[in-house]
């Protein structure tokens, strides 16, 4: 280490910590997008030999545009769940919709509000939440009695001091699926700091109580979920 940064490292070890902390963040997200963008790659290939000639020009069209990325993405979700052929969920961003199918079979509808992205904690460990896309998993089903850990960034999103034990039950309502991604389906419960109509929670999907219920005995731990 040149003498100059070791003076500097002596000076404020933490300030340097979090540089260096952050560059490697940094280099590990790059190497994180550029494998993203060979699977993407493999993935548009595969899907474009299914496609007929018409669905090609317009997937091709998407991607001329670099900044239709996320466009071409929700293409592709869209696809894999019509040719889905076990039950499962879909959920359309644009318009807000969660749907319960089969093979492009629509068993029910309904109406869902996507939670906004956002960014949360504090740097270095600032973490960006955003709605999902693609195709995700359910990791697990919970009912109301389920004591949620709340997380101390939502208290402060929401301005609520944050408790000494902040593990509600029922603070996702009566019934939440969790994803895989870790992002969460869940109706609008009756105590918590998500209980408020106009919050949604960043990065999360939020139902209405009695369309979850409807579809509860279909969901199952491994069940997909596109979003598109």
């Amino acid at each position: 280490m040149a003498p100059r940064w070791r003076a500097v490292w002596e000076a404020y070890p933490r300030i340097v910590t979090g540089m260096l902390l952050g560059i490697a963040v940094l280099l590990l997200t790059d190497l994180v997008l550029a494998y993203k963008r060979v699977q993407y790659g493999w993935e548009l290939t595969r899907m474009r030999a299914s496609m007929t000639e018409t669905e090609r020009w317009r997937v091709d069209a998407i991607a001329a545009s670099e900044g239709n990325r996320l466009a071409i993405a929700a293409e592709l979700a869209r696809r894999q769940a019509l040719g889905d052929t076990d039950l499962h969920l879909a959920v359309d961003t644009e318009n807000g919709l969660l749907y319960l199918e089969r093979q492009g079979a629509r068993l029910r509808e309904m109406h869902v509000r996507l939670g906004p992205e956002a960014t949360v904690g504090t740097p270095p460990d600032a973490v960006l939440l955003a709605p999902p896309l693609g195709k995700r998993s359910v990791a697990r089903v919970v009912d109301g009695s389920y004591p949620w850990a709340v997380p101390e960034w939502v208290y402060v999103d929401r301005g609520w001091p944050v408790p000494g034990d902040a593990r509600i039950p029922g603070a996702l309502g009566p019934l939440a699926i969790f994803l895989d991604s870790g992002a969460v389906l869940y109706a609008r419960p009756a105590v918590g700091p998500l209980s408020d109509v106009n919050y949604i929670l960043p990065g999360s999907v939020r139902a209405e109580a009695p369309d979850l219920e409807a579809i509860r005995e279909n969901l199952q731990p491994g069940m997909a979920v596109y979003f598109h």
